[in-house]
């Protein structure tokens, strides 16, 4: 059966569900400092406002895509305790949020399909470097993926 279409009030109201199920898991963290805490519960209430009371030029599922795209990584490339009771609460509560690892996608595609895709890459690869998610010829790889996509985008 096709999944029905969503309305943007729906999958708004979808994502505002997500964050406070984040925000409670940050409240309880014990991994995370008061700082990091305190800067993820700020700008999830933040996005949390964006996707429930947009701008009327905003109101329109693709904005909402990037919403829940700026959510999402963290969550999608984090690794521990916090993160595990996030993705059990999301599927307990039915929301309806795929786990994925957009590095490991892109690589194994060998192409970033979007600006989305794009948008992780970069701000996820010396993070994931650093963590020992990928190697150093992984670095390299989606360095040439990345201007590849930077290419294509120009029109090049």
């Amino acid at each position: 059966m096709p999944k029905k279409r969503q309305l943007y009030q729906e999958r708004a109201e979808q994502l505002a569900k997500a964050i406070d199920i984040a925000e409670k898991i940050m409240l309880s963290s014990k991994s995370l400092d008061d700082i990091t805490k305190t800067h993820f519960l700020n700008w999830g209430r933040e996005l949390k406002n964006l996707a429930l009371h947009p701008e009327p030029v905003f109101r329109k599922i693709a904005s909402l895509k990037y919403l829940e795209n700026d959510f999402l990584v963290y969550w999608n490339e984090a690794e521990g305790k916090d993160v595990e009771d996030f993705w059990i609460e999301i599927y307990k509560n039915g929301i309806d949020y795929e786990r994925k690892d957009t590095i490991q996608a892109v690589l194994k595609r060998n192409k970033i399909k979007d600006v989305h895709e794009y948008d992780n890459v970069i701000d996820n690869i010396v993070v994931a470097e650093q963590i020992g998610r990928i190697n150093t010829e992984q670095v390299i790889e989606l360095n040439r993926l990345i201007a590849d996509f930077e290419q294509r985008q120009a029109g090049g």
